[in-house]
């Protein structure tokens, strides 16, 4: 027996299929229906004209370590390979063709159709080891779908690897639904389904019965809960409330809570990788240390790894070490992280976008030294890590959202002794927890073990070095502001289309799209706020950090930005990390009122 279900707001689940006592595909198929209907999102993108040409700037990683990375399986688990490269949409296109992958924003390498991408899918797209997933090989994403990033100028294409992404994973599954409504409404497609997915690898003996059991795997294309919770701020593409995805699936589908489940609405921008196990503090808001394999174990979790915490039929904790035990693949995770160590920023590509000009630069160096470095500059501690300064909510004054959903939202975790009232940054329990049994599991030298990590949930955003920022549109933490040119003014767009490549060398930024389908940001909503950091003469004003520029000014910093690297960028020595604003009052966002 099975159930399917949706969550409808916090607390409360409405059950949308009766027991299905016969293992049919017709029934599985119409669950299926259901779930993807509730994620798809409303708003489509136009399709961008493809670029002519595309090149690669040297980011101190050879192509074929890349390809690796590209394709390397850390544990997540959706559907059956087989199945996702069958599924066809009403006119009969592969859900998985190329051509309409490409219009939702997924990248593919150079090197396809091999033994890491049999299908030839794009970039971010896994396929498990069989050996390791029942005998059958099973899709699910990586790391680098989210985080390889390319911009676009004049009909050549920039792949920024480490970069953001433009994927519309909303895009896709509206597509997912199309076709597995065209299959409920066709019992001939259900024929020619089953047919090409045993033609795509998947045993013939297996398929029927097989089916209902991935209906669960279906159901967490977006991670448990979270993939079937309203998004009350639309995410479009290049931006996800990846903070809240984890913490619904960790603290709601993991240990079978529903309500445990709140809304995705504060979505941020998928960070550049570049560095980021040098910096001392991660997660936009600062609340991960630079524990690289919890930092990692949590993004699969997120992303829909196995997990066994609890008895699925019953609710109740499974016996350990079954309780701990997950499909994270460990070996991999570390050998992505280790491989990541060794990407660099991209350096500006001159023959491209054009040439810097190095007296403007050189004006900008010094504008940025005078004006920025307090907070961005390279801070480097006793240990060879970076100190990230993390800016107080009421000195910046950006969008609040995501550092305060994370400090304030409460979740039923007594299945794991935290009571009723636990909060986010409590998921470091079962992380610990989790990595501890990975090490066992795989034999792993004490040595080569990381200690625990300790999550913070402080009230700021962290300052980064900016090195390479120019490749990383657009800014802020929460993707509100479109250009640099933008961020350096006193005055904003309080609206704006995105959803192109398509890139700006003058603003440092994506142009907007002026296509109909394009997708509008609207900066009034509460997730979407582009607030804050502003240069700026009203001293009155929240958010302020320094004094109204002049269009001279911005364009230096713009230029001096292009040029930064790790050579010319401002570095000092520091003996001790900055202390996190309120990490010892966890009830700061009670009293938190945002500016207006």
């Amino acid at each position: 027996m099975s159930y399917c279900f949706y969550h409808e707001g916090k607390g409360h689940t409405r059950e949308i299929m009766r027991r299905a006592n016969e293992r049919s595909l017709w029934s599985v198929l119409q669950c299926f229906l259901a779930v993807i209907a509730l994620t798809a999102a409303t708003v489509a993108f136009a399709a961008d004209d493809a670029p002519t040409k595309r090149v690669t700037v040297d980011q101190h990683i050879d192509q074929a370590t890349l390809h690796r990375y590209h394709f390397t399986d850390q544990g997540t688990r959706l559907i059956p390979a087989a199945w996702l490269d069958a599924l066809v949409d009403e006119k009969g296109k592969r859900i998985m063709d190329p051509e309409a992958l490409g219009r939702l924003g997924f990248l593919f390498d150079d090197v396809k159709d091999d033994a890491s991408n049999p299908y030839g899918w794009p970039i971010g797209f896994t396929i498990s080891d069989p050996k390791t997933t029942g005998g059958i090989p099973i899709a699910g994403l990586s790391c680098a779908a989210c985080h390889t990033g390319q911009i676009e100028y004049k009909g050549t294409a920039v792949r920024i690897e480490g970069g953001q992404s433009m994927i519309d994973l909303a895009g896709w599954a509206q597509n997912i639904l199309g076709a597995v409504a065209a299959l409920a409404r066709d019992p001939a497609r259900i024929a020619q389904f089953r047919a090409d997915a045993v033609k795509a690898g998947y045993p013939a003996d297996r398929i029927d019965q097989d089916l209902e059991a991935a209906v669960e795997a279906i159901k967490s294309l977006g991670g448990g809960p979270s993939f079937y919770e309203v998004h009350t701020v639309v995410a479009g593409r290049g931006r996800y409330d990846a903070v809240q995805a984890i913490g619904n699936q960790v603290f709601g589908g993991d240990l079978g809570v529903a309500s445990n489940s709140y809304p995705l609405d504060a979505p941020v921008n998928y960070p550049q990788l570049w560095d980021i196990w040098r910096l001392s503090w991660l997660q936009f808001n600062g609340f991960l240390p630079p524990n690289s394999t919890s930092r990692n174990i949590g993004e699969a979790l997120g992303v829909r790894a196995e997990t066994h915490i609890v008895d699925r039929r019953t609710g109740q904790l499974n016996p350990e070490p079954l309780r701990w035990q997950t499909s994270v693949q460990l070996d991999n995770i570390i050998w992505i992280e280790k491989t990541l160590q060794d990407l660099k920023a991209p350096p500006w590509p001159a023959d491209v976008l054009g040439p810097i000009d190095q007296a403007k630069a050189e004006r900008g160096r010094e504008l940025f030294a005078a004006n920025c470095a307090h907070c961005h500059q390279i801070r480097e501690l006793p240990s060879g890590l970076w100190d990230v300064v993390v800016v107080p909510l009421r000195e910046i004054g950006t969008d609040p959202g995501q550092a305060m959903h994370w400090a304030g939202r409460t979740y039923d975790a007594s299945k794991l002794g935290l009571g009723k009232q636990a909060r986010a940054h409590q998921l470091d329990v079962a992380i610990n927890a989790i990595r501890k049994q990975l090490y066992i599991d795989y034999k792993t030298p004490a040595d080569e073990q990381e200690p625990d990590v300790h999550f913070e949930a402080p009230c700021g955003y962290k300052a980064r070095p900016l090195i390479g920022i120019w490749a990383t549109p657009p800014f802020l933490h929460n993707g509100s502001v479109r250009t640099v040119f933008d961020l350096l003014s006193d005055a904003r767009p309080a609206r704006f289309r995105f959803g192109s490549r398509e890139y700006d060398p003058v603003h440092l930024g994506y142009t907007e799209d002026n296509g109909p389908d394009s997708l509008i940001l609207e900066t009034s909503i509460s997730g979407n706020r582009n607030t804050g950091h502003w240069w700026t003469d009203d001293t009155k004003r929240p958010g302020r950090i320094g004094r109204k520029l002049t269009d001279d000014e911005k364009y230096a910093l713009i230029e001096y930005l292009k040029s930064a690297n790790y050579d010319n960028y401002p570095r000092i020595k520091v003996a001790k990390e900055q202390a996190l604003p309120c990490v010892n009052d966890k009830d700061w966002p009670k009293r938190f009122r945002p500016a207006r």
